[in-house]
């Protein structure tokens, strides 16, 4: 496949190119202002980069307006702060709580926390179904998540929602913050997931569509790519979907060329990031393997931005990440069918052995604990046979009117009305197409019995006939 010979773009879809060139950076700057104006949490959290000739070091200090006993993360994927956090007090540590499977700060000697700081190991880490802490540029730029630094005064409850954050950068590098350059240092107040900052010297790309930082070191094609292939796939789904809303999207595509084999993408609300952990990318450009494969996983990424709100916004549990999962990866294959008449074929053997992992892999695990035991795979696999399964039968049953983009513009509305995210709402929708042998199928499929779950996926694949 030719990385530049993009296939050209409908009438339809090139129309929705200037929805999107409506959302600016001032727009988001203005949203990061109405950020600071908001309260202060009752913990401040610094991060502060400094180089010399031959490093870099990134500190992140926690003030507490009242001490604490112990500071509890929010986000707990694994223990690897024990590894790659180095508390700057020998009487602070941190250690992993196997009752609340969380990390936990606290002082050796028991005395109350007040101040606590830490040196940060700033090179990629593979977090399982979360965000990387850093994405580092081959140019010496980094990315970094403010989620992964989110803590409590002693337990998190629902109410901890918002942090304070200052980041202060060397005087010749600067922030790119909402899809603003800052220099030297900038005040925040976040929420939620957080988002992705950029610390560094490059200067964001700003196009009609998007707001891009780009690796420097990637190879042409792959860089021509991420200029062309996001819009075009960002405009399929403006036009399939909904027009994203507020701040122009933000596009971070970081190639840290080290000795691995890693690659990780993820979306925060208006933000894309993509990250490659390896060094063969020059090797690997021109073979169609690895091309098709690219071009899946930013479609994937961006079908993640065009769903409501956030993964919360679509699946009420980790058992229920079918349904945000196996319908970007079902999105990416009909957006490449779409924008890609050569990659129909490769569309086509990934839909096939998205069927066979399924039905392989629920023979040892069911959708109910396939998260538990190691399985994440199959929210993929069998959630794409499962969206493939559901736009078949809304087709057949409108006759082509309708289409699994019409119902997933329905639970926008729905979720975004205020109705539950889960299964449950989904079904739902599904409910005036008049389809129970489908619904029969899926409520299969996510059952905790292998045999019914292997059957379900087995009538979902033939649907409609």
């Amino acid at each position: 496949m030719n990385w530049l010979n993009i296939t050209k773009i409908k009438t339809a879809i090139s129309m929705t190119l200037s929805l999107l060139a409506y959302f600016n950076a001032e727009i988001a700057w203005a949203n990061s202002q109405a950020h600071n104006d908001s309260s202060p949490a009752n913990i401040l959290i610094k991060v502060e980069k400094s180089t010399t000739d031959t490093s870099e070091k990134w500190v992140v200090t926690y003030t507490l307006t009242t001490p604490a006993k112990t500071l509890a993360f929010v986000r707990n994927p694994d223990t690897s702060r024990t590894t790659r956090w180095f508390a700057q007090d020998n009487d602070i540590e941190i250690v992993f709580d196997n009752v609340k499977h969380q990390e936990l700060v606290r002082s050796k000697s028991g005395r109350p926390l007040s101040t606590v700081s830490f040196l940060l190991t700033p090179t990629y880490k593979h977090l399982g179904k979360d965000y990387a802490p850093f994405s580092p540029f081959s140019d010496g730029g980094n990315a970094f998540h403010s989620g992964r630094l989110f803590a409590c005064a002693n337990t998190c409850t629902e109410e901890d929602n918002k942090w304070h954050l200052t980041l202060n950068v060397p005087s010749d590098e600067h922030i790119v913050l909402n899809g603003k350059v800052m220099k030297s240092s900038v005040s925040w107040t976040d929420n939620n997931d957080g988002r992705v900052v950029y610390v560094g010297k490059q200067q964001p790309i700003i196009t009609d569509n998007v707001v891009a930082l780009i690796d420097p070191g990637f190879p042409e094609s792959i860089k021509a790519s991420l200029e062309e292939d996001i819009p075009n796939m960002m405009a399929f789904f403006s036009h399939s979907l909904n027009p994203l809303k507020g701040e122009k999207p933000m596009l971070f595509a970081s190639y840290a060329n080290v000795d691995d084999h890693s690659t990780q993408g993820g979306t925060l609300p208006n933000q894309i990031f993509m990250h490659w952990n390896r060094q063969d990318l020059n090797e690997q450009a021109d073979n169609s393997s690895f091309v098709n494969q690219t071009l899946w996983f930013f479609a994937h990424e961006v079908a993640h931005l065009y769903q409501p709100g956030s993964t919360e916004g679509v699946s009420e549990n980790e058992e229920q990440s079918w349904l945000h999962e196996g319908n970007a990866d079902y999105f990416a294959a009909i957006a490449m069918n779409f924008l890609y008449e050569d990659a129909n074929s490769y569309v086509e053997s990934r839909m096939t052995r998205a069927f066979e992992s399924c039905t392989e892999g629920l023979a040892q695990t069911t959708l109910a604990r396939a998260y538990k035991n190691g399985h994440f795979n199959l929210y993929y696999s069998c959630g794409m046979i499962m969206h493939r399964a559901i736009d078949s039968v809304v087709q057949q049953k409108t006759l082509g009117e309708e289409s699994l983009f019409t119902v997933w513009k329905r639970l926008q509305k729905v979720v975004n009305s205020g109705m539950s995210p889960g299964t449950a709402t989904f079904l739902t929708l599904l409910e005036p197409y008049n389809a129970p042998e489908l619904i029969k199928a899926i409520n299969n499929a996510t059952s905790d019995d292998a045999f019914k779950a292997i059957q379900g996926i087995e009538t979902l694949y033939q649907l409609p006939e």
